[in-house]
């Protein structure tokens, strides 16, 4: 069985594919349980690898009319993120799982949009704190752990005409 990429920006080469693009075909025949598909999304897991693939519709993620699903995002996840492995390969922009947010936002600049961090009475817990940034056309997203260090980076296509 091959092994999935070992970096993210290999990874970030499969947004806006469809479905049966040959490279997502692939990735798809890795993972243990195959693509999961419901109404307008599907996804993937690779959790000994600490990624997962997230799909959708054409429309949300190329503006196209179609119910083809096309790879929307990527979640890679740091070790011990929901008693996962994590992900070993190397992150965008340099960044490494655990790091704290001031220096990841010194290192990046300015960020898109940042949320998280308080307690939601309806979840009943602390939503962790997350910060984004663009990513060339796409967007970086980091959620922090409750100790402050980086646990999951995502890297997603923003909804078209937005």
């Amino acid at each position: 069985m091959p092994k999935p990429a070992t970096d993210a920006e290999t990874f970030r080469c499969l947004l806006r594919r469809p479905v049966d693009d040959p490279a997502v075909q692939a990735l798809i025949r890795v993972a243990p349980e195959g693509l999961e598909r419901v109404d307008w999304t599907g996804f993937i897991r690779l959790q000994r690898h600490g990624v997962a693939v997230m799909f959708k519709t054409a429309p949300w993620v190329t503006g196209e009319e179609g119910e083809t699903l096309h790879v929307e995002a990527i979640h890679l996840y740091g070790p011990g993120y929901e008693g996962l492995p994590g992900f070993a390969g190397t992150l965008p922009a340099g960044l490494e799982f655990g790091a704290g947010e001031a220096p990841i936002r010194a290192a990046l600049g300015d960020i898109r949009n940042e949320g998280g961090g308080s307690f939601s009475r309806m979840l009943r817990r602390t939503v962790p704190r997350w910060i984004s940034f663009d990513l060339g056309p796409d967007i970086l997203h980091l959620q922090f752990s409750s100790t402050g260090g980086l646990e999951l980076v995502t890297i997603y296509v923003p909804l078209p005409g937005v």
